[in-house]
C-alpha cells in the first residue's frame, strides 16, 4: 500500500517532448531528479506514466502538477490524481519570481519544439549555413523535423541547420534591437538547454543582438523552468527556495562595429578594451564577478554585469549580419565566427 508523502512530481508536456521532475520533501533546496520522454501526442497518458512510475519509485504516492501546451492535458488530471496548470499561469508565475529575485529587464527564450513548426523562408535559413546544400534538400530537412519534432540532430550539419531555424525564430525579438535597455535574457529548452557545446549559443545570440545591445545570460539547462512556474502556483513557499537550475554563462556585448569599452571591477585601475570591425573578443571574468561595463560611444551606455563560463564577450561584427544564402563569403563567415568561439571554451567556471 503507497504511503503519502511530501515529494512532488512535475510534468511539463510539450509539443516534442514530456519532461518529469521529481522534489524530495525539503524546502529549503531544490532539487530534482529527472527524466523525459517523447510525448505521445495520439495519448498523453501513456509516456506520463510511463515517466511518474519511472520516478516516483515504490511505497511514495507524490503530489503530481501537470503544466502543458496542449489543452487536451487537462483531461489528465482526474485519471493520474493530479492537479492541472495551464500554461498562462506557469508564465504568470515565472514572470512574477523574476521579480522577486530582482531580474533586471527578463525576456525568456524557449528553444523548444515549437519553434520548428513555424512558417520559414528556406533562404533565411540557409544564409546562417556553412556548408553548401541546396534548397530542396534544406527544405525536406525542414520538413522531415516538423514531422519528427522529438529528433536530435544526428551530425554538426543537422545541428547547424537547427541552430539556424532558431535564429529565424528570435531575430525579430524587439528586446534585442533596443540598445538602451539591458536585459537579464534567459535562455530554455531544445538546444538552449541540451547544447553540449555552449559557445555555439553564444555566437546564436550574439547573431540576433543590435548594435549596442547588451545582455546577461542564464541557462536552464534542465528544461526546468516551466516545470517550477507550475510548482509555485500550487506551492507559494518554493518561491524563497534557494534554486540552482539556471546558470550564469556570462555577458554578451554586440558593438556593431568598431569600439572601446572600459571595464571597472572595483579595483584601483579601470581596464580598456578596443575591439576592431568584425573582432570577437573574449574578457575573462567568474560568475561572482561584478562588472562596470562602459560602452565609450557618443552617448557612453553603462551597465552592471557578471562573467560566468563565457565571461564578457565582445562582438565588432557589423550588424545586421551580411549574409545570403548560397554565397561562399556567408558559408566562410559562419565557419570562422565559430572558430572564434572555440576559444570560450578555456573558460570554465
Amino acid at each position: 500500500m503507497s504511503t503519502a508523502t511530501n515529494d512532488i512530481l512535475i510534468l511539463d508536456i510539450g509539443s516534442a517532448w514530456t519532461k518529469a521532475f521529481y522534489l524530495s520533501s525539503s524546502e529549503k533546496e531544490v532539487k530534482f531528479a529527472k527524466a523525459k520522454l517523447p510525448s505521445t501526442a495520439e495519448d498523453l497518458r501513456y509516456s506520463s506514466t510511463l515517466l511518474i512510475n519511472k520516478l516516483k519509485g515504490t511505497n511514495k504516492n507524490p503530489k503530481i502538477i501537470i503544466t502543458s501546451t496542449f489543452s487536451e492535458a487537462d483531461a489528465l488530471a482526474k485519471p493520474l490524481s493530479a492537479t492541472f496548470v495551464n500554461k498562462e499561469q506557469t508564465f504568470k508565475e515565472i514572470q512574477e519570481w523574476f521579480v522577486t529575485k530582482n531580474f533586471e529587464n527578463p525576456i525568456i527564450f524557449d528553444g523548444g519544439a515549437s519553434n520548428f513548426l513555424r512558417s520559414f523562408r528556406v533562404s533565411d535559413i540557409g544564409a546562417y549555413l556553412s556548408f553548401p546544400i541546396s534548397e530542396t534538400d534544406l527544405e525536406n530537412f525542414i520538413g522531415n523535423k516538423t514531422f519528427r519534432v522529438f529528433s536530435i540532430p544526428e551530425d554538426k550539419y543537422q545541428l547547424e541547420i537547427e541552430e539556424a531555424l532558431l535564429r529565424n525564430s528570435f531575430k525579430s525579438y524587439p528586446e534585442l534591437h533596443n540598445p538602451n535597455k539591458f536585459n537579464n535574457l534567459i535562455i530554455t529548452g531544445g538546444l538552449f538547454s541540451y547544447s553540449t557545446k555552449p559557445t555555439r549559443i553564444a555566437l546564436l545570440l550574439l547573431d540576433l543582438m543590435a548594435s549596442g545591445k547588451v545582455v546577461q545570460v542564464l541557462q536552464d539547462n534542465s528544461a526546468f523552468l516551466n516545470a517550477y512556474g507550475a510548482l509555485i502556483s500550487q506551492r507559494k513557499n518554493f518561491k524563497s527556495a534557494d534554486v540552482h537550475f539556471l546558470e550564469n554563462l556570462g555577458c554578451l556585448v554586440s558593438l556593431g562595429g568598431t569600439g572601446k569599452v572600459s571595464l571597472n571591477y572595483g579595483l584601483s585601475e579601470v581596464q580598456e578594451v578596443s575591439i576592431s570591425q568584425d573582432e570577437i573578443a573574449l574578457i575573462p571574468a567568474s560568475e561572482d564577478q561584478k562588472v562596470e561595463l562602459t560602452i565609450l560611444s557618443n552617448p557612453k551606455q553603462k551597465f552592471y554585469v557578471s562573467g560566468g563560463e563565457w565571461g564578457i564577450i565582445l562582438d565588432g561584427r557589423t550588424k545586421p549580419l551580411s549574409l545570403e544564402f548560397g554565397q561562399e563569403k556567408s558559408r566562410v563567415d559562419m565557419a570562422t565566427w565559430q572558430q572564434a568561439h572555440d576559444k570560450v571554451e578555456l573558460i570554465k567556471r
